[in-house]
């Protein structure tokens, strides 16, 4: 019987978080680590489950008809149900998949779960949809079927993802351009705490209702203003009188995020060249790129915007950052929170040569502080959803 494999990468994001769902401006980039996915058809009108990392299996009689309860389960029944809506007849398959995401880590494991069933059943059925339209049906998944209210930007860095670097996202028009991230002598590493706090989901909703809430008073002002990221720093101030405390700090955060992701762009599309010899000399004598420091800057900021405004850090991210950007200042030129917060990782711009030490040095002073192991992850941009194998004849297997 034929069998095709699929993998579905995870993602980091640079900068641009919890815009998304605003329809903001986000910079996400797929990484190598991901979720492999082998499938092939079987002679019962079932999906038969198999998530080698958790050893658990299920059972879901086609067509779906509704959610089963089991959260992983759920989210492949979502995207099946999906396509059932578009009028595709799915066949019984049997799946079994497994990876090296972390989950709760921030790296969107559920969103390369979500991209890779939607990436497979669009070969398997024929359906024919683009990448960006797999996308948007992965986040309707998300927000009818799961009743998560996400952005889309997740599962557009699963499967659009480019091996060239992270891309420059759009999220209310779906434009999207690669940006060249590399920092020649630098590296992105991931710091995961290792802590998922249990009010992140509930937290999460709030900052979606809150941010509607600021909306809402924008437009009575200002009522060309579509979405909250479109709004600017003045219009936000215009009707600060008019919101609570809160709901204005969401705001601010939000409109200040949105340029720090254009200020970003600019930043790594700096033409290295233009600067003078002189200045390109002092750099290497003092072994820091000025481009280094620039971006790092900005995660800085980033992350002050999330624990102080957005207010989804929590004291074990803190830690990590603050210990990565103070003890090892010269080494680590910004750090930040990253994904939906209250746990999961710091993104860090690592110097070359210095990775070892900051662990050797950080691990164990987060385990004095907290009793728990940190763990450090050297990130590779890679591409989006795709084709790895193709076992036997039969599975159609096109390229989207």
């Amino acid at each position: 019987m034929s069998k095709l494999r699929v993998h579905a990468p995870g993602r980091i994001n640079i900068i641009g978080e919890h815009t998304d769902y605003t329809g903001g401006l986000v910079m996400p980039a797929a990484i190598r680590q991901g979720i492999t996915f082998s499938v092939e058809r079987n002679d019962a009108d079932t999906l038969r489950l198999f998530a080698r990392d958790l050893d658990e299996r299920a059972e879901v009689p086609l067509p779906v008809t509704g959610k089963t309860g089991r959260t992983w389960v759920d989210y492949l029944v979502g995207i099946t149900f999906q396509f059932q809506e578009l009028g595709h007849a799915v066949p019984g398959l049997t799946i079994d998949f497994g990876g090296d995401l972390p989950q709760g880590a921030g790296v969107s494991s559920s969103a390369a779960l979500e991209g890779g069933m939607a990436f497979l059943l669009n070969e398997i059925t024929g359906a024919g949809l683009s990448r960006p339209e797999l996308a948007k049906l992965c986040q309707r998944s998300s927000n009818t079927f799961m009743g998560i209210p996400s952005g889309i930007m997740d599962q557009f860095a699963s499967l659009n993802g480019v091996a060239e670097g992270p891309i420059l996202l759009d999220c209310h028009t779906l434009d999207f351009t690669p940006v060249n991230a590399s920092l020649p002598g630098y590296s992105w590493v991931l710091i995961n705490s290792n802590v998922t706090h249990d009010l992140s989901e509930g937290a999460y909703h709030d900052r979606v209702r809150e941010c509607a809430t600021a909306l809402a008073a924008i437009q009575e002002k200002f009522p060309r203003v579509d979405r909250l990221s479109a709004a600017s720093p003045a219009q936000v101030s215009a009707v600060a009188d008019q919101l609570d405390p809160t709901v204005l700090r969401r705001a601010a955060f939000v409109t200040h995020e949105n340029q720090r992701v254009r200020d970003m762009a600019k930043v790594l599309g700096a033409d290295a060249g233009a600067r003078s010899i002189d200045e390109e000399q002092s750099e290497e004598a003092n072994g820091v790129s000025a481009k280094a420091l620039a971006v790092g800057d900005l995660l800085n900021a980033t992350h002050a915007g999330l624990r102080d405004d957005y207010e989804v850090s929590c004291a074990e991210i803190d830690f990590l950052q603050r210990w990565a950007t103070e003890t090892f200042a010269g080494e680590v030129t910004g750090s930040r929170i990253m994904g939906g917060g209250f746990g999961g990782c710091t993104l860090n711009l690592v110097r070359a040569g210095d990775l070892e030490r900051l662990r050797a040095e950080v691990v164990p002073a987060y385990e004095a502080a907290f009793g728990i192991t940190a763990t450090m992850i050297e990130v590779e941009i890679g591409a989006g959803a795709r084709v790895v194998g193709i076992l036997g004849r039969g599975l159609p297997a096109r390229p989207v």
